[in-house]
C-alpha cells in the first residue's frame, strides 16, 4: 500500500524508517508516559512491538515528507472487515500543522477505493482532549467506553466508529 498527497508518501515500514519511527514515538512524550510508563522507546522494542502488530495481521505505514524524505509520523492499523486503527502518531515538531488531518484522510480514502466500509478507533481519555476533538472532527462517533489494554496498562477509552459509505 502506498498512498500520495501533496506533502506527503505513506507506505509500509521498513528498515530504512525505523529510526525515524522511533524520534517519532520519542517526541511525543506525553504519550509515552501515559501509555506505555516510559519515557522513550529504542530499536528493540520498536522490533518486538513490529512483531506484535505482524502476528495479529496489523500493519506500520510510514508517512514521509515528500521534499524532506524525513518520517513525520506512522499508522498502526489492521486492515479488517472493520478496519482498526490501531495508532496515528505525528512527530511533535509537524503536529498542528495539518499533517495528522493529511495521513488520515489520504487513508480514508484509499479505504473508500477498496471498498471498506467502517473504521473503528479506540480513544485514551484522560491525557489529551485534543485527540478526542481531533477524531471527532474526523467524524467519528463516540460508541461506548470501555477498558483498553496496551503493553502492561489499561486505560479508560472510548470506542468510535466511522461509516465509509
Amino acid at each position: 500500500m502506498i498512498l500520495r498527497t501533496k506533502n506527503l508518501s505513506i507506505r509500509e515500514i521498513t528498515e530504512e524508517d525505523i529510526n525515524g519511527v522511533i524520534e517519532v514515538y520519542n517526541s511525543n512524550q506525553d504519550f509515552l508516559k501515559f501509555h506505555i510508563g516510559r519515557q522513550e522507546v529504542n530499536i528493540e522494542w520498536l522490533i518486538q512491538e513490529q512483531k506484535e502488530m505482524k502476528a495479529i495481521d496489523f500493519k506500520i505505514l510510514v508517512a514521509k515528507e515528500n521534499e524532506s524524505n524525513v518520517v513525520i509520523g506512522f499508522i498502526d492499523i489492521g486492515l479488517m472487515e472493520e478496519c482498526y486503527l490501531s495508532l496515528l502518531m505525528v512527530h511533535n515538531e509537524f503536529r498542528c500543522k495539518g499533517y495528522g488531518k493529511e495521513i488520515y484522510d489520504a487513508l480514508e480514502d484509499c479505504l473508500r477505493e477498496n471498498n471498506f466500509r467502517r473504521i473503528r478507533i479506540d480513544v485514551a481519555y484522560g491525557y489529551s482532549e485534543e485527540v478526542l476533538q481531533f477524531w471527532k472532527n474526523r467524524g467519528f462517533e463516540e460508541i461506548k467506553k470501555i477498558k483498553l489494554q496496551w503493553v502492561d496498562r489499561l486505560f479508560d477509552a472510548i470506542v468510535m466508529k466511522k461509516d465509509l459509505n
